[in-house]
């Protein structure tokens, strides 16, 4: 066997370098049956209580996508959410 060194090591930090985006896809089921639909559109979905549109249409969050379905029985599944998973 090895004979370990009597000094110790003092870690350091490494410079912060890693770039990350980050993506996120829900579903959120929010009714029994058929539904019409969000009365403003995207003015109506909120994130952290900040609507995706203002009032004037402007964006106020970006990158968001969002796929309406009524609730029928014969909908397609939107697209990349054919199964379920974790």
């Amino acid at each position: 066997m090895g004979k370990g060194s009597s000094k110790g090591h003092t870690p350091r930090e490494a410079k912060d370098n890693l770039k990350s985006t980050q993506l996120l896809s829900v579903i959120d089921a929010i009714s029994e049956g058929p539904v019409e639909g969000p009365v403003d559109g995207l003015k109506s979905v909120l994130l952290n209580s900040t609507p995706v549109l203002d009032s004037e249409g402007n964006t106020n969050i970006s990158g968001v996508t969002v796929v309406f379905r009524a609730g029928e029985q014969e909908q397609t599944p939107p697209e990349g959410f054919e199964s379920s998973g974790s």
